[in-house]
């Protein structure tokens, strides 16, 4: 900021920063000639670096030329001390986006107003050559209740004047949400139609309240973009017009020629929401109408939900080996009795047999038939695998490796004399048998014979072994979730993928799972080791449980895999006059969320179960920006550094069977770095200066249990050391420290129940404890002023408030319930300077299936 008013101290004198994006930040000045208010953006320095001044400021010229009631106009644009920057005027209004977040979503008439003159605003652009690209809310400013686009032809400008260039800023032009298909595939060739997808994807979060798809990543959000349609608008919100809703599934078609042709065509379809455009997506929308509102994660890929809970006859169409002809169909299958074990399971060679374990045993659903039955001596058995010719099933039980015949008879030992107890085992085509043992594979040969131990594959794990014997895949948790390939004949290994869970081998290509969630498909070339080309998406609804990638497929081009989402949860903003709004990041599973010092910036712990897919994601609330900041299998309860400059957090670590703490950098400058390693499992609740960090020990953050303990370490040193602040016969955990230093708020269950106390910080002064919450209480928080003590209600989804006098005595001054939110999960904090309320409420429940996806070579 200093530079830049330096730099432009004869033209415009810069007042304050008003926020930041991907490409720039904008500044409140004063145009000095001409005596007004205006917004200056200076594109990041990086970026104007790599771009090259004199050509970017050719480019943006065109955008000069846009004169428009609808469209925000530049008026000025130049270099400054090596800053690259352009000026528009300062609406005094507010954008679409900070509307979406205070109100979610906008009546029918302002929807269709607004979207009705960003359509007019693109028409007149797009009749001049110029495409927008990056249309989204953040992009769309409200002003006396119209429509103003901002940034017009900026996007386009980066890119000409950038080039090559581009790759080295690790900027995306454009946003996930509101990609086209084509331009999420990076496509050179942009037209008009990419905008109106766009402005069909803006139009449609103001009818339902969020975009047609969202997820986690942006490698999820593209791979929904590529694969999925989506819901119709009316099945979220039955007010919707229908013809409203049919030009807005239009505008959202996959291919641009099935999209309007122009701007003005999408405006006039809306102008007209009685009777709309042509129906884009008919399936889609009749199922979702005639059907009970879902939520849109659950959609499986056009009407395919319309079979769910019903019985199909999905292996009728996978009797033969030639792939029928038409359109690849995802149907549901009916699961078997006996809580099944839904993160691994077998389907036979040619496909029509399926096998999982259950709590009963191993249960077979034969061809043509509707139940299940259950192989007798299996109990507790899982993991099964057919053998090449179908007849028999290897399986885990109790750790011992089994074999079995489908037709009836006993079990019998794998390997001989159950000498290697085992799991996750794998019958290849090539009659081959491949195991692990606590991190070891092995390979057997089913009719025994010396077994060989993979010496070379450490920490090895779901080994799946290639159709010709001549390599496997497996998992390595303990390198950063990779996928490794093991060629047999050499011994050597490679890694396959980056980042993935279990995968397998099928017609040239791994198919695998990511941590973040999806199922996609990489070209490979097992003589080389190496894959052949990128990773295409199949579907974004599969998710990794532990290391397992739960699907598999048979010869014949079956594919099965686990669908489903468990406990999902949206992000509340509770005000401090108990206005509502949320959180724009799509639904997940969310299991602690802590804002930074400057409460711009939301720290987000997905994942609930460890040794999962469980990491940290970091989103900006004032540019609505999502990024992920620890690796897959790393991350829980993160706390902010004072300056707001690095995150504490609770990580598993090698060589370790606790979790411990961990400091790192939040822009990535530094690999995280261990505080100190303890025998038990610790979580960081608070940092409240520089030399101070907060934690407990033993349990989770949430609640006292397990004998925990709240400590104190410097993060900073080098050789860490724990101090003990509460070491008691009981419980404590969650410690917060008051604004000013001076108090700690925690949970304890010292008097029997779970309850939220204070005592004196840093010292815990003896006899000077006093208990805060009524009828019990966890998780605490301090309001900004330090006069108040929020806490969670242990059972009742409520959110208390207790005003408090620290002196001349203690003393409980009023308490109140400030929120109650059904649902309310123990991932929530406090905004410390507005006071504003985030917490996670669950809008999901468990909703698991397994698919079938006949010839999946035709995604």
């Amino acid at each position: 900021m200093e530079r830049l008013a330096a730099a432009l101290a004869d033209r415009y004198r810069i007042e304050r920063e008003l926020g930041a994006g991907g490409m720039a930040t904008v500044y409140l000045a004063h145009d000095l000639k001409h005596d007004r208010d205006v917004a200056i953006k200076v594109l990041h320095p990086d970026l104007g670096a790599a771009l090259g001044g004199e050509r970017f400021l050719s480019e943006i010229k065109t955008t000069a030329r846009l004169q428009h009631p609808h469209i925000l106009p530049l008026l000025d644009s130049g270099a400054a001390d090596g800053l690259l920057f352009y000026v528009m005027p300062l609406v005094t209004g507010e954008t679409l986006r900070e509307r979406l977040v205070r109100d979610k979503q906008l009546s029918i008439e302002d929807t269709l107003l607004i979207a009705r003159e960003t359509a007019d605003a693109l028409a007149y652009a797009h009749g001049l050559g110029i495409i927008h690209r990056d249309i989204k809310p953040e992009n769309i400013l409200l002003q006396n209740g119209h429509a103003l686009v901002a940034d017009f032809g900026i996007a386009l400008a980066v890119q000409t004047a950038g080039g090559q260039r581009m790759t080295q800023t690790g900027l995306s032009l454009g946003t996930p949400q509101y990609m086209s298909p084509e331009q999420a595939m990076g496509e050179r060739t942009i037209d008009a139609r990419s905008d109106i997808y766009a402005l069909g994807a803006v139009t449609y979060e103001m009818f339902v309240g969020e975009p047609p798809f969202a997820g986690a990543t942006v490698q999820s959000i593209v791979a929904k973009v590529m694969t999925e349609k989506p819901v119709a608008p009316s099945a979220l919100r039955d007010t919707v017009p229908p013809g409203a809703e049919d030009a807005v599934l239009k505008a959202l078609a996959k291919l641009p020629a099935d999209r309007f042709a122009t701007a003005t065509a999408f405006a006039e379809a809306l102008r007209s929401p009685g009777t709309g455009g042509a129906r884009a997506s008919a399936t889609v929308a009749n199922a979702a109408r005639s059907g009970p509102a879902t939520n849109r994660r659950s959609v499986m890929l056009g009407a395919a939900l319309a079979l769910a809970g019903v019985v199909v006859a999905a292996w009728a169409l996978t009797r033969t080996s030639a792939a029928p002809a038409g359109p690849t169909i995802p149907l549901v299958l009916e699961l078997p009795d006996g809580n099944p074990e839904l993160s691994r399971f077998a389907l036979s060679p040619d496909g029509e047999s399926f096998a999982m374990g259950t709590d009963k045993g191993i249960v077979v659903r034969d061809p043509g038939q509707r139940d299940f039955r259950l192989l007798p001596g299996t109990a507790s058995g899982e993991s099964p695998s057919f053998s090449p010719d179908g007849n028999w099933i290897a399986f885990e039980q109790n750790g011992r490796l089994r074999k079995i015949s489908v037709h009836g008879g006993g079990a019998t030992a794998l390997v001989a004399g159950d000498s290697i107890q085992g799991s996750n085992v794998d019958w290849g085509q090539d009659g081959s048998i491949v195991f692990e043992a606590s991190g070891v594979l092995y390979l057997v040969k089913p009719d025994g014979g010396p077994v060989r131990r993979l010496d070379k594959a450490t920490n090895g794990a779901v080994p799946r072994l290639l159709p010709s014997g001549r390599g496997l895949l497996y998992h390595d948790p303990s390198s950063g979730s990779k996928l490794m390939y093991y060629d047999l004949a050499s011994d050597r290994i490679s890694v396959a993928v980056d980042q993935a869970g279990s995968g397998t081998y099928a017609d040239g290509y791994i198919l695998f799972g990511q941590p973040e969630g999806g199922l996609f498909a990489v070209p490979f070339d097992p003589a080389r080791g190496q894959t052949t080309g990128p990773a295409v998406p199949l579907f974004s609804d599969l998710r990794i449980i532990g290391s397992h990638s739960a699907f598999a497929i048979s010869r014949n081009g079956l594919l099965l895999y686990r669908s489903g989402l468990i406990g999902q949860s949206r992000l509340v903003i509770v005000g401090t006059e108990g206005q509502r709004g949320t959180v724009p990041i799509a639904p997940q599973v969310v299991s602690y969320v802590k804002l930074s010092p400057d409460g711009r910036r939301l720290a987000v712990a997905v994942g609930a179960a460890r040794g999962s897919n469980r990491h940290i994601e970091i989103f900006d609330l004032a540019t609505g920006s999502l990024s992920q900041f620890t690796k897959s299998g790393g991350g829980h309860a993160p706390v902010w550094s004072p300056d707001g400059r690095s995150l504490a957090f609770t990580a598993e670590d090698a060589g370790s069977d606790a979790e411990d703490l961990f400091v790192q950098p939040v822009d990535g400058s530094a690999p995280p770095r261990r505080i100190l390693r303890r025998p038990r499992d610790q979580h960081a609740t608070d940092w409240p200066n520089d030399t101070t960090l907060v934690f407990s020990e033993g349990n989770s953050p949430f609640g006292a249990r397990d004998n925990a303990d709240v400590l104190l370490v410097n993060p900073m040193a080098p050789n860490a050391t724990a101090r003990p602040y509460l070491n008691a016969s009981w419980s404590e955990s969650g410690g917060v420290v008051s604004p000013d230093g001076r108090w700690i708020a925690y949970s304890s269950d010292e008097s029997g129940a779970v309850e939220v106390y204070m005592r004196p910080f840093p010292v815990p002064l003896a006899g000077a404890q006093w208990k805060v919450s009524s009828g019990g209480g966890a998780v605490p928080r301090w309001s900004p002023d330090g006069r108040a003590v929020l806490y969670l209600g242990i059972t009742d989804g409520t959110i208390h408030r207790v005003e408090v006098r620290l002196a001349p005595s203690f003393a409980i001054v009023s308490s109140r319930t400030v929120a109650t939110l059904p649902g309310l999960g123990r991932a929530w904090d406090v905004n410390r300077r507005t006071g504003q309320i985030i917490a996670s409420h669950e809008v999901t429940q468990a909703s698991v299936r397994l698919v079938a996806i006949p010839n999946w070579q035709r995604r």
